[in-house]
């Protein structure tokens, strides 16, 4: 391998980051009912809003860890390995989205879109790098991908209101 003790350990914070932004990606659902115990309710709201600041900070580095990571010169074999196991990540997360419903299932699918648009950003930005080509690819990327997530949740909104106000039965 051709990689050098220096790069390796700049990439540690982002793949650190990476995992907690992951972790966090793949585990919120799990702490609502206990938000939803606690009895103040001016508690109850500064736990949400929390929880919602927490899963806003928690897309950055889904986004910008790949375009970090395969920027730093690593050898073909470890970007390749970076590569699958953000793939990997990405594929859990739809496949816990797709057995959520409701508000969960459009995070969580929106958290789905985060990691691969950073995926393919990351990637088409350090190609476009090591051609020479202005990195134009992340900020694009970036805009997309707001458009795509705020599309997300108001076509699962939609969809959870219909299915409510349809009658039992109702629908073939």
């Amino acid at each position: 391998m051709n990689v050098t003790l220096l790069n390796l350990l700049q990439g540690v914070g982002a793949t650190a980051l990476a995992i907690v932004a992951f972790t966090v990606a793949l585990t919120w659902p799990a702490l609502v009912p206990s938000i939803r115990a606690v009895r103040p309710d001016r508690t109850r709201h500064l736990l949400f809003s929390g929880l919602g600041v927490a899963l806003l900070l928690t897309t950055v580095p889904l986004y910008l860890a790949p375009g970090v990571l395969l920027h730093d010169g690593f050898d073909a074999a470890l970007a390749t390995m970076l590569i699958a196991t953000w793939a990997i990540s990405v594929g859990a997360l739809v496949i816990r989205g797709l057995l959520l419903s409701s508000v969960a299932r459009a995070f969580t699918l929106a958290f789905a879109a985060v990691a691969g648009t950073g995926l393919i950003a990351g990637f088409g930005s350090s190609l476009a790098t090591q051609n020479h080509v202005a990195d134009t690819i992340t900020p694009t990327g970036a805009f997309l991908l707001v458009i795509a997530a705020v599309a997300a949740v108001i076509f699962w909104s939609n969809a959870d209101d219909q299915r409510k106000a349809e009658p039992a039965g109702a629908s073939a």
